[in-house]
């Protein structure tokens, strides 16, 4: 009877320290999921305002730190912010500056630029006053050719320094991505075939073209443009643009969804182009995404995000 009585015990006391030991356990695997595993992330997760990784310095010398990033697409270069950056409410027309960061490294400066001035500064800017409320923030790039019509500049906005940073604090959206199949021209007839491809791991809104009509959908865009191999002419479309009322609104109804890993083919067919000689030109095409009045709340839907920005194709034509 003694016997039975040690053994029993002898259990239950084997008992609790076998599930002391996984209740440990199981504390130091929910906090490793919550951090994200790795030392370098449970640091930028657990020190507010650090700059670690990619941050921002304003025009007023405030900052933006790493820890306030939620996000950053590479395919449009654009910032999306845990909570908005008081220096965006303060850019009027007259201009500011921003300089980005990763780490001790200023990797470059860029310049905003009136939206409502003809001409465009050359490198990377970001429009003021800005499209956006001011937990985003779009940066822009413009190149500028030499004489040989070469690059003089490299766009700073894709360096290896800031997607490094952007991986490792699982900031990087991989965001869509455009390519032109093809184009066909005859006559003041353009057909410009497009594929558009989600290479990320979130489902996008886009804007669809067939769902909100030509006129619309170049409002958010310049369509397609040619230069000739001199730089000297550009040939374009001359359909009529419809702006939308008011101009900063927006519908749901003009978006589609494009699901992760999924292509999309679209066709444009434009009856009013500009006549354009037999020859080899230089076509710049940009694929629009919803632009005026979004905030971060505006984006996350049930199913997924609406893309934001746009992207940018530039491709050598033959015209025959």
């Amino acid at each position: 009877m003694k016997e039975k009585v040690k053994l029993t015990i002898g259990m239950g006391l084997l008992t609790v320290c076998q599930w002391m030991k996984l209740y440990v356990l199981f504390l130091f695997i929910s906090l490793l999921a919550f951090t994200g595993c790795s030392g370098d992330e449970m640091y930028s997760d657990r020190v507010p305002g650090s700059t670690d990784g990619l941050w921002l310095k304003m025009g007023d010398n405030s900052v933006v730190p790493t820890s306030d990033i939620d996000a950053y697409d590479v395919s449009s270069h654009t910032i999306f912010l845990k909570k908005k950056a008081p220096y965006l409410e303060k850019v009027g027309y007259d201009g500011g500056v921003m300089s980005v960061h990763v780490g001790k490294e200023e990797i470059y400066k860029c310049s905003f630029h009136s939206a409502f001035l003809s001409y465009m500064p050359a490198g990377a800017f970001i429009y003021s006053p800005p499209f956006y409320k001011e937990d985003i923030i779009r940066i822009s790039f413009l190149q500028m050719l030499n004489e040989k019509h070469e690059p003089m500049v490299t766009d700073p906005r894709s360096d290896k320094r800031i997607i490094e940073a952007l991986k490792k604090y699982r900031q990087y959206h991989e965001g869509l991505q455009c390519d032109i199949k093809s184009c066909h021209y005859s006559k003041d007839n353009l057909v410009l075939n497009i594929e558009l491809y989600n290479p990320d791991s979130y489902n996008y809104y886009y804007l669809d073209i067939k769902k909100m009509g030509f006129g619309l959908f170049h409002y958010f865009t310049n369509g397609p443009t040619f230069w000739d191999v001199k730089y000297t002419q550009t040939y374009t479309h001359k359909e009529t643009v419809v702006h939308p009322a008011p101009w900063d609104s927006w519908k749901i109804e003009w978006l589609s969804l494009i699901k992760r890993g999924e292509r999309k083919s679209i066709s444009i067919v434009y009856q009013q182009f500009d006549r354009m000689p037999s020859g080899k030109y230089r076509m710049n095409f940009a694929y629009p995404g919803l632009i005026n009045g979004l905030s971060q709340k505006d984006l996350i839907l049930k199913d997924g995000r609406i893309w934001t920005g746009g992207v940018s194709i530039d491709k050598e034509v033959v015209i025959p």
